[in-house]
């Protein structure tokens, strides 16, 4: 019992601690009252943790009030440049590494990609590649920020599998704590861009969003009434390999007619190079990347434009059945082939006219996600969320309080 209390005592400090940190980022600048009157904590508490927040350097004074004619106040707001975190998205066969300060600031940023060498170590070539990134001076790094095309374990930072390399319990997060000593987040991308895109994007003020990411694979994340759709213990939001095509391509997973062989990036590619081989077309480039193919059919490429068209069709299988059970409000699209937007988009409309009932798509609207050209930003939202709930910020206290 003794356990549970303690429990709920060390939880309450925690929010209470996040609760006046996301007022001063949401207000910028308040003081100790006005902190009081937006938190609803007692003048004593505010009192003790905004020194606290001061003494660990996490906040500072910057002037006074000039409100009113009673005594003036001090106002505080979050000392941004205090510390620094790493954001990264590890893909297949690279790492997108940023750094940023507590402001959202990016300080630089570097892709690092992995030799066939690196590949084979891939968790000691990827600890090697963040020390040379980093900066040597006058870093105060708060924490790690990760995330990838994989099943992750958030609150142990384990990979249960990382599908590209074929790697399975792969102690990724407990590896980079221990060579950093600091606090490592990982998540899977699509749940962290969902995430960013309900914060900062293209979802910001919607109550009921999906985001479909069609890249090497399918992902999707959802957000109902508000509420972010996961699970710790299952793969939720991939759908790489629903059937579209029974009768369709041999799929890796041993099914047929995948979607990830239809509509991703190498899907779209190999079509290209098959289709220009039967009609002939000579006087294209014999291979194009996923941007290229998008570039010839916005120019009007007419065979380009019909791989386009049968993506979006079969994309549409997909998507429909999303809609039908969510309903969402927003359904944003992410990956390269958004660059043909203005030509896919009124294509994936007429296709789920043609699925749908009428209602499910008056309210519906198709957008690109904002974030896909900065895989580091949407990673960064784990670190404002953990700020905001208090997780952090305690670690970062108690590291400044022992050093």
């Amino acid at each position: 019992m003794n356990e549970i209390v303690k429990g709920s005592i060390d939880l309450i400090r925690q929010l209470n601690y996040g609760l006046v940190y996301a007022s001063l980022e949401e207000h910028k600048e308040l003081s100790r009252t006005d902190l009081s009157r937006l938190t609803g904590l007692s003048p004593a508490s505010i009192t003790k943790i905004t020194r606290e927040l001061l003494d660990g350097g996490l906040v500072v004074t910057c002037g006074e009030s000039s409100v009113g004619r009673g005594r003036r106040q001090t106002l505080l707001r979050i000392n941004e440049r205090r510390f620094q975190f790493l954001s990264m998205r590890l893909g297949r066969g690279y790492v997108d590494m940023a750094l940023f300060d507590f402001s959202g600031r990016s300080l630089s940023r570097q892709r690092h990609l992995f030799t066939e060498a690196e590949r084979a170590d891939l968790l000691g070539s990827l600890v090697h590649a963040i020390k040379v990134f980093l900066p040597k001076k006058a870093l105060n790094l708060a924490c790690i920020a990760l995330c990838l095309p994989g099943q992750v374990e958030r609150h142990t930072g384990m990979i249960k599998h990382f599908p590209f390399y074929d790697l399975r319990n792969w102690p990724l997060g407990p590896t980079l704590q221990e060579a950093f000593e600091v606090p490592v987040l990982v998540s899977g991308d699509v749940r962290t861009w969902i995430q960013a895109e309900r914060e900062w994007g293209a979802a910001k003020n919607c109550a009921d969003a999906v985001l479909v990411f069609v890249h090497n694979d399918i992902g999707v994340g959802m957000v109902v009434n508000g509420q972010l759709i996961e699970s710790e213990s299952a793969l939720l939001g991939d759908l790489s390999h629903l059937q579209l095509e029974p009768y369709g391509q041999r799929c890796y997973c041993g099914g047929f007619g995948c979607a990830c062989t239809l509509v991703t990036n190498q899907a779209l590619e190999a079509q290209y190079r098959d289709l220009r081989e039967r009609m002939q077309e000579y006087d294209l480039p014999e291979s194009v990347t996923i941007r290229e193919l998008c570039e010839l059919a916005l120019a009007g490429n007419s065979l380009c434009q019909d791989i386009l068209h049968q993506a979006a069709g079969r994309l549409s299988k997909v998507l429909s059945n999303l809609i039908c059970l969510l309903n969402p409000g927003k359904l944003l699209l992410g990956g390269e082939i958004t660059r043909a937007d203005r030509l896919l988009f009124p294509m994936l409309h007429q296709s789920l006219a043609s699925q749908l009932p009428a209602e499910y798509l008056v309210r519906l609207q198709i957008e690109s996600t904002h974030f896909y050209e900065d895989p580091t930003k949407p990673t960064s939202v784990q670190v404002h969320k953990a700020l905001r709930d208090g997780s952090l910020l305690l670690e970062l206290l108690r590291s400044c309080q022992e050093s």
